[in-house]
């Protein structure tokens, strides 16, 4: 039942001028998110929204696909418009280095940090420390699994919450 119904959404959406668009905007907003997410991993930054716009030949499509992809929760722009986070990324330093090979990623929270080398698949380190207490945390990540004495990560807010402050949380 659910794929009739999900199939008739797309029929009529398409059959409208938003349906149009909206295959438009889909398509801007998956390049998009791909071209973010391949330079993430080959420059280890966040590529800029000067460098977007020059991929896509217009700084006001980018933006739109932009504001949109944030809508997800999975984007976070900074203040001034540019990148913040790229889940599991972060485009400016944290406090949750996740070091592949000899390179430096950085993750915008500890379960971020931890999947990165899944995504990734690769082995990794991740010099962490506790929010609460500031111990040092050093974490490896080896064939996938998490190596070491067994641990526990306290989320202090609810799920429901995390996007209320994103940075707290």
């Amino acid at each position: 039942m659910p794929e009739k119904v999900l199939e008739r959404n797309r029929k009529s959406r398409r059959s409208t001028k938003l349906g149009a668009r909206w295959d438009e905007w889909t398509k801007v907003d998956t390049s998009l998110r791909l071209f973010i997410y391949r330079h993430l991993i080959a420059k280890c930054r966040a590529p800029s929204i000067a460098e977007m716009a020059k991929r896509f030949k217009s700084r006001k499509q980018v933006g739109a696909a932009l504001q949109r992809l944030c809508a997800s929760h999975a984007f976070v722009l900074q203040e001034n418009g540019e990148l913040w986070r790229a889940a599991p990324f972060s485009a400016v330093p944290t406090a949750f280095p996740v070091k592949v090979g000899i390179v430096l990623i950085m993750a915008t929270a500890l379960g971020d940090a931890l999947g990165i080398p899944a995504m990734l698949h690769k082995d990794a380190q991740i010099d962490a420390s506790c929010g609460c207490c500031n111990l040092e945390m050093l974490l490896k990540v080896e064939n996938g699994r998490l190596l070491g004495p067994e641990g526990l990560i306290h989320i202090a807010v609810p799920a429901r919450d995390w996007y209320k402050d994103i940075v707290f949380t």
